[in-house]
């Protein structure tokens, strides 16, 4: 068995953030399930053991804003198996922040190991009914839900927001820099567009797939353009350790169309969270053959997506082929997947 090497993000600065993840492996996949090809994944669910995969990218200038505006409570949402509300109860407790975490539905008897987690690393659960919850995307949001503002900040669901989109146009950045050999091709999962509009707006060498894990419509596609177009009005940072500098006062104007954000809806396997026969034979199959642990929700469907893909002859023989490992196995336990 290969040794992995544990990575851990132990202070809260750019620089070490890039150093560790400078570090993270790129590992070519050996299988019969893409034949024909040369498919890598890049391992950045080994970038930490608790913040991990794009939650780590996406939360790392989010983190630092709080820390430079004086805040010492971090304010985030998500369900009871949410990535990103684990990740973040998980930053707080290593990096001195409080948190609290607003729950989509009423407080069961028994709590979900990702937020029994979270309460563990010290984070207060707030739940609120389901309606309400539709409502987090609104300015009074954490005043509906009864929470003082004061000396905190909040970072929506999944950290999308313009901070969390500089994190994975930083994890852009440093796939470009860090290549072990040249590919043709990136593919990555998408719940929301975040995570595509990151990537394209800093990835020039090779074109970026997203493959949709729920019934979107033309959402992420929308959402990817934006993100996209927001970070292109700001100029490409001279080097990995400096931030980048505002150029414009209002980062939510009307973006323009991008270009080369090329999505692909058919290997949701029935919508989000949805766990399929096939699916589970297909992630069993992928994980004895390559030992590199998926989870159902993402990256299970994400190298189904690439297999069936290469299966159907859409991907030309000798493609090189790199892809995103975005982390979240900790929400394996709820398809009762060994962590």
């Amino acid at each position: 068995m290969k040794c992995v090497t544990i990575r851990y993000l132990t202070s809260l600065d750019l620089d070490s953030f890039i150093e560790v993840a400078r570090t993270v492996p790129y590992q070519r996949i050996n299988s019969d399930l893409f034949p024909g090809v040369e498919v890598w994944i890049r391992r950045d669910d080994l970038l930490d053991p608790l913040i991990s995969g794009n939650k780590a990218y996406k939360l790392l200038f989010n983190l630092l804003e709080a820390r430079e505006q004086g805040a010492d409570t971090l304010i985030t949402c998500g369900g009871a198996w949410s990535n990103h509300l684990h990740a973040t109860a998980a930053a707080g407790a290593r990096f001195g922040f409080r948190t609290i975490g607003i729950v989509r539905g009423e407080r069961p008897q028994v709590l979900s190991a990702t937020l029994q987690d979270a309460e563990r690393f010290g984070m207060q659960l707030k739940f609120v009914s389901r309606d309400l919850y539709r409502e987090r995307s609104q300015p009074a949001f954490l005043d509906l839900v009864g929470l003082e503002a004061a000396n905190s900040i909040f970072i929506p669901e999944g950290g999308a927001n313009f901070a969390g989109a500089k994190g994975v146009r930083l994890l852009g950045e440093l796939i470009e820099s860090t290549l072990p050999i040249s590919f043709d091709q990136l593919w990555v999962a998408c719940g929301t567009g975040l995570t595509m509009g990151g990537l394209s707006s800093s990835i020039h060498s090779f074109p970026v797939c997203g493959v949709e894990v729920l019934k979107a419509g033309e959402s992420i596609r929308r959402d990817a353009r934006h993100w996209h177009a927001a970070l292109k009005k700001f100029p490409r940072p001279p080097d990995l350790g400096q931030e980048w500098q505002r150029t414009s006062s209002d980062t939510d104007e009307a973006p323009s169309a991008a270009t080369g954000i090329k999505l692909v809806n058919e290997y949701h396997c029935g919508g989000y969270a949805k766990y399929p026969t096939y699916l589970r034979e297909f992630q069993r199959s992928f994980e004895r053959q390559s030992g590199i642990p998926l989870d159902p929700v993402y990256t299970a469907k994400l190298m189904f997506a690439v297999s069936k893909e290469v299966a159907a002859g859409r991907i030309s023989p000798g493609t090189r082929m790199l892809t995103l490992h975005s982390g979240g196995l900790q929400g394996r336990r709820g398809f009762q997947l060994i962590k």
